[in-house]
């Protein structure tokens, strides 16, 4: 409980008193922050509030860029209710930003959450390495664990490639892939990644082992053949492209696979 107060008011300064009081007492269908353009709604269930300590208050999604990247474009892979999304709008108000959630009801709160920021597109979606319908599955983690497989029993739902993701929304290049998948990381990492990871400046990504075994084996086998450095983000890695290579422009013999917008 003092953790939390203590968190509130050195994140917000006394304002932080009226915001732990809200979140303590779970009144929070309408939140506002300071140097948070619009209000959100957290959910009264606890892994809400534990999404919004790690973000707003632990802020664990305030990257160290280098200054060579300014982002522009970010996709937001398991985007939950948005609070990560809203983040980076505040944070990086030019940035164009894709948030993809699978789960319908963390969903219809993502896309509520948005709604202010026109930068911000929600997708119903999960990231997958192909193009295919897949299950949404609760193992019992929770709202911010529903993981995705194949020919489970749960909620039907097409899951996208990153190739697919970018050329739907015409991007070409990926300044901030922030992913935390539930362990489809293993999937997304081991098929498919050379038309995407190349193009991407800077990767955020928790790792989720303990869910899928086998999750860093494919993330840092893909990487290995890069230019990426690491470095530890709270729960999360941090891996910058050293060297990004530049997306081919396009000539009518040689069409990119992702469309330029």
């Amino acid at each position: 409980m003092f953790g939390l107060l203590i968190n509130c008011l050195t994140a917000f300064g006394w304002r932080g008193l009226v915001i732990y009081l809200k979140v303590r007492t779970r009144m929070t269908s309408s939140l506002s922050l300071p140097g948070i353009q619009h209000p959100f709604r957290l959910r009264p269930q606890r892994a809400d509030g534990i999404s919004f300590r790690e973000i707003f208050l632990r802020r664990l999604y305030d990257l160290s860029l280098p200054k060579t990247i300014q982002p522009n474009v970010i996709i937001d892979g398991g985007a939950n209710i948005g609070m990560t999304s809203i983040f980076f709008a505040n944070r990086y108000p030019n940035a164009r930003i894709i948030s993809v959630e699978p789960d319908e009801n963390n969903f219809v709160v993502l896309a509520d959450n948005v709604r202010p920021y026109p930068q911000i597109t929600p997708v119903k979606s999960a990231i997958w390495h192909k193009k295919e319908q897949i299950h949404v599955v609760d193992k019992g983690y929770g709202d911010r664990g529903f993981m995705i497989e194949k020919n489970a029993t749960g909620t039907v739902l097409e899951a996208m490639s990153l190739p697919e993701l970018l050329q739907t929304h015409g991007i070409t290049q990926i300044d901030i892939l922030k992913l935390d998948i539930e362990g489809s990381e293993k999937e997304v990492f081991s098929e498919n990644y050379e038309s995407w990871l190349p193009y991407t400046r800077c990767l955020i990504i928790e790792l989720h082992d303990r869910m899928k075994p086998g999750c860093s084996q494919a993330v840092f086998k893909a990487l290995l053949t890069h230019n990426f450095s690491l470095s530890i983000q709270g729960d999360n890695l941090l891996f910058i492209n050293e060297s990004p290579e530049n997306v081919p422009v396009p000539t009518p013999a040689n069409q990119p696979s992702l469309a330029q917008a």
